[in-house]
């Protein structure tokens, strides 16, 4: 299985502000397309920082399910809102495979 760790940090005081509009835009298209979350937590350290944990059966398994995203009509909604918001300030990815 394979791993994809994505590790977002948002502006000061934008973290909620954010959840709201994936709730209301993003969730829905992005779990449609790739399924529940692997994990969804909250950095307690870094207020500012959430982590998205989602799991592939492999690279071609991630590929595929990441273009159908990406081609979604109500995925590309959200991303025009979540632009708009500007509330991600970074994004670090780590691809990892379980043993």
């Amino acid at each position: 299985m394979l791993i994809d760790i994505r590790i977002y940090q948002c502006k000061p005081g934008m973290r909620e502000e954010f959840f709201e509009l994936y709730k209301k835009y993003g969730w829905n298209p992005q779990t449609r397309i790739l399924g529940e979350p692997y994990s969804f937590v909250k950095s307690i350290e870094e207020p500012n920082e959430f982590i998205l944990m989602w799991s592939y059966e492999d690279l071609a398994d991630r590929e595929q399910k990441r273009k159908q995203m990406w081609e979604d009509s109500e995925w590309q909604v959200y991303v025009t809102h979540s632009k708009a918001l500007g509330a991600i300030a970074s994004q670090y990815n780590k691809l990892v495979e379980t043993v």
